[in-house]
């Protein structure tokens, strides 16, 4: 039996802009232990702070579950707690009637990832599948509730990997709004768009993944793009839909262009750094790889990979002064030739490139000044710290791939394995 849906929701939780992670109530395997003899031993299970036991003797675990929640004001980190330590001991009937408890009763303290939890522990028991698309369509209302990212991208995830793409393109959508600086929205919405055959999804996801620049992986999300952009293309063809693969292919080649293009280059075993300083005042460099204007250092090389490269593919009319500071230089191989090649519009008809040699023994004698006409951005980005700002550059690895239909979580239930504690009596709908 499934409880009801969302009515009251908890405060939406703090968000750093990363995609979150429910708990996982799939099976894993507990740890053997053996006594002083070497004789396989019972596994001690010490219950944590958060959980709860219930009696030994048999009783109905949903009833027992329900009553605790009913008296105990227990948090949803207690809640995880417990479940953790349930799906330890592969006990995932417990699991479900733990779940069931809490979301009955505990109605004010209900958040998104409880009813993802309860999909994939409805899977375990074997329970029917429109329970499972019921439950996580919840989830999807808590997370629309919420407004949290977190949570938009979690249920958009559980959904898509299900296939039930309706709400997915609704929850990337509000994602993608409140955390721009992030790949995974977009990452996602490419996946849904191949999936659907959607020529305007994919255009829009890739114009919005190209407009910035992605540091350490701008490359790699360049290649994607074209090459899903290209199926996709080759799908609609396929569909005799030549006119929607001919506009998507132009949207391509316009989501392509970059406003501002900077490479520096040098031989020698050396080190060098750019700085790039922006029009409105924000500065790109090692420490902060992307500012709030939209450019980015997407490539710092050293060493075998004597190359630094900032990109700003949308940006703002002005002056980006550029500075360059030399990290090290190994003596023994000394650098002879340092160069500087800059771009504007590139990838357009009014593409225009410049080079310039620069002493590589004092390259901050001469700051280069690259100069905009023209420029497509409209907006900022939200700010990030420093900090911040490396880690979100460092996030995101995902591929824009179908993802496993499995990924991470449990194995699908065998035949024989634990059955639903009741009889489904149909899903209850939201109040």
């Amino acid at each position: 039996m499934l409880p009801a849906g969302p009515d009251g929701v908890s405060k939406p939780r703090q968000t750093d802009g990363q995609a979150g992670f429910s708990p996982r109530v799939g099976p894993s395997s507990p740890p053997v232990v053996t006594d002083d003899k070497g004789s396989r031993a019972l596994v001690p299970v010490t219950p944590g702070r958060a959980a709860a036991s219930r009696p030994a003797e048999h009783t109905d675990p949903y009833k027992f579950w329900s009553d605790f929640y009913r008296t105990h004001d227990q948090g949803p980190e207690k809640l995880r707690e417990a479940l953790r330590i349930l799906n330890l001991s592969r006990s995932f009937r417990e699991v479900h009637a733990m779940l069931t408890g809490y979301l009955t009763q505990r109605v004010s303290q209900r958040e998104p990832w409880m009813y993802e939890a309860l999909a994939l522990s409805i899977e375990m028991n074997n329970g029917r599948p429109e329970d499972v698309k019921t439950a996580l369509n919840y989830a999807a209302d808590l997370a629309q509730r919420t407004h949290n990212p977190n949570d938009l991208v979690s249920a958009a995830d559980k959904l898509y990997l299900k296939g039930y793409y309706d709400r997915v393109g609704a929850l990337l959508d509000e994602a993608a709004a409140k955390v721009p600086h992030r790949s995974e929205p977009l990452v996602m919405m490419i996946n849904l768009a191949q999936k659907t055959r959607d020529a305007g999804r994919m255009g829009d996801a890739v114009e919005r993944l190209l407009s910035l620049g992605w540091p350490g992986q701008d490359e790699y999300y360049r290649i994607e793009a074209r090459n899903q952009v290209e199926k996709l293309a080759a799908a609609l063809r396929e569909d005799a839909k030549p006119s929607e693969a001919k506009s998507l292919l132009d949207r391509l080649a316009a989501a392509e262009a970059r406003d501002v293009f900077i490479r520096l280059s040098w031989d020698g075993d050396a080190d060098y750094d750019l700085v790039v300083s922006e029009p409105l005042g924000a500065s790109a460099s090692k420490l902060l790889p992307r500012t709030v204007f939209g450019g980015s250092i997407v490539k710092n090389g050293y060493g075998k990979h004597p190359e630094d490269i900032y990109v700003c593919p949308r940006g703002f009319d002005g002056e980006y002064t550029v500075r360059i500071s030399m990290v090290y230089s190994n003596p023994e191989k000394p650098t002879t030739r340092l160069t500087l090649e800059t771009i504007t519009h590139e990838g357009t008809p009014e593409e225009k490139k410049d080079s310039h040699t620069l002493s590589p023994s004092d390259p901050q004698t001469k700051p280069v000044v690259v100069k905009l006409q023209g420029g497509r951005r409209k907006t900022v980005l939200p700010f990030l710290s420093p900090a911040a700002a490396i880690e979100s550059a460092k996030a995101g690895t995902a591929a824009p791939k179908a993802p496993a239909s499995n990924r991470g979580g449990a194995a699908p239930p065998r035949s024989g394995g634990p059955k639903a504690g009741r009889p489904a009596a149909g899903p209850v709908p939201p109040r």
